[in-house]
């Protein structure tokens, strides 16, 4: 019977899963992407290109693979002679941008997957919504456009784009000017530059739930772990991460800002483990909350330059109450990694203003909780229930040489729809119809509004669901 249950709910869920699921939040709050925009489905990489390109609201699900590798190209750059890509398993540099010093030596011609080096380009007012764990983006990456705003990425799995090369592609990149984005639940791997920019002129946007799975054959440090993890260097950035699975990555994850640049990070929940290199690199400009995040075997939690940022803050205490109504969370720091450093200038903590983000775990909680909850996989279970249309928002090892995006400039290596109103008042701390109620290390409330009755999905998932609804209906034998 659980094996039956289980392949009804994995139909249900792929079936049921045409709307975003949750609200986003944070620094991404108010993205709705195509609102009620009706569903569609492309099945070609032409037709997925032009969906996302105009500004038109659109809900666009992905339902298989779009595979747009294949076609090679050549040119020339260069490779590192103390971490070679011939020898070592590292990584080639195409292009001239990050060959010069005694490090590098040229390359005549270098073969490439052509289609990585150009992202999809996407505009304003989009859901991109990966179904059922099947919507995978193979050989290149997105870029959301200049300006462009209200952009949801959803379930989507980002793979395969000319890993053994620097410069050969991002995962998905902001160009700049950005503001309610929210990137959530996706999957990062095989890229062989960044899995998450953005430039020069800073965005607004909340990364939640993602996988960034830094397993490679290819390493710019030559360790197997890949170094390009999260850059966010533009002008008044302001970004939240939440609740992130980082593993297996060397480097930037993520680069918070650069040198007299102002910019404002809320890192929050994130797992970060088996990390052979370092995790937060903030830089003096950057200001940025650490906390409740956990680390296991990252030899630097943060790098030598974090530690002489001031407005580097990662120690607990009463410094948060006025912008959250609690206090800071603690980080947890394990025997097997190194140390995580922390400013005390905690001004700044005011200005972030109520970007706290919902179910705020101890940091001895969230190893269980990211792990239980990451990726396109696991969005399944808070898809059971999801209404056909969006809800409404609620207001270190040596640097390796640093490829950035044109305009950057180069650097010398070596471095459910709401449900009806109720007439009677529902109990105080009820939730509502279709949150979440329930799972391993969830503290907000656990019952419901009625009608809704609190359902567990799983050991890390139990939400409010109508006793009235069709998935409560079509499931009743099994409750």
């Amino acid at each position: 019977m659980r094996f039956e249950l289980l392949a009804f709910i994995t139909a249900f869920a792929t079936t049921s899963a045409q709307a975003v699921v949750g609200t986003a939040y944070g620094y991404g709050a108010g993205a709705t992407g195509g609102g009620s925009a009706a569903a569609v489905t492309p099945s070609t990489n032409e037709e997925l290109a032009s969906l996302l390109a105009d500004d038109t609201p659109r809900v666009i699900l992905l339902t298989k693979t779009f595979d747009f590798t294949g076609k090679t190209a050549t040119g020339a750059g260069c490779d590192k002679k103390t971490c070679s890509a011939v020898s070592n398993g590292g990584q080639f540099y195409l292009g001239d941008l990050s060959c010069g010093g005694s490090d590098m030596t040229p390359v005549s011609s270098i073969t490439y997957d052509a289609a990585g080096p150009d992202a999809l380009p996407v505009g304003s007012n989009k859901s991109i919504l990966g179904v059922g764990g099947k919507g995978v983006l193979k050989g290149k990456g997105l870029s959301i456009q200049k300006n462009a705003n209200n952009v949801i990425v959803q379930g989507v799995e980002f793979t395969t784009i000319n890993p053994q090369i620097v410069w050969g592609g991002d995962a998905l990149d902001l160009q700049g000017g950005n503001s309610k984005i929210w990137i959530d639940h996706n999957k990062f791997s095989l890229t062989g530059r960044m899995f998450v920019v953005s430039h020069y002129e800073g965005s607004a946007a909340t990364l939640s739930n993602n996988e960034f799975d830094g397993v490679t054959t290819t390493s710019a440090v030559c360790n197997g772990d890949h170094y390009w993890t999260i850059m966010m260097i533009g002008k008044n950035e302001k970004w939240t991460l939440d609740k992130n699975y980082f593993h297996n990555v060397s480097g930037r994850a993520p680069k918070l800002g650069q040198d007299g640049v102002n910019s404002y990070f809320h890192a929050i929940n994130n797992y970060f483990e088996n990390m052979n290199g370092h995790a937060f690199d903030a830089y003096t400009g950057s200001n940025s909350l650490i906390e409740g995040n956990a680390f296991v075997a990252v030899t630097q939690p943060s790098t030598d330059h974090a530690a002489t940022v001031s407005t580097f803050v990662s120690q607990g205490g009463n410094a948060c109450s006025a912008a959250f109504g609690r206090a800071c969370l603690t980080n947890s720091v394990d025997g097997g990694s190194g140390k995580l450093a922390s400013g005390t200038s905690t001004g700044f903590i005011s200005k972030l203003g109520k970007i706290d983000v919902p179910n705020v775990l101890d940091a001895s909680k969230v190893a269980a909780h990211v792990k239980g909850n990451f990726g396109p996989k696991n969005l399944g279970a808070a898809a059971l229930a999801a209404p056909t249309t969006p809800a409404t928002p609620i207001e270190a090892p040596t640097t390796p040489s640093e490829p950035a995006t044109t305009p950057e400039a180069p650097v010398v290596p070596n471095e459910p729809a709401a449900p009806a109103p109720i007439a009677v008042a529902p109990p105080a701390g009820a939730a509502k119809l279709y949150a979440q109620c329930g799972g391993s290390g969830f503290t907000g409330p656990t019952s419901c509004e009625a009608p809704a009755t609190c359902v567990k999905m799983n050991d890390w998932y139990s939400q409010c669901i109508n006793s009235s609804s069709k998935f409560r209906r079509a499931l009743g034998r099994y409750f």
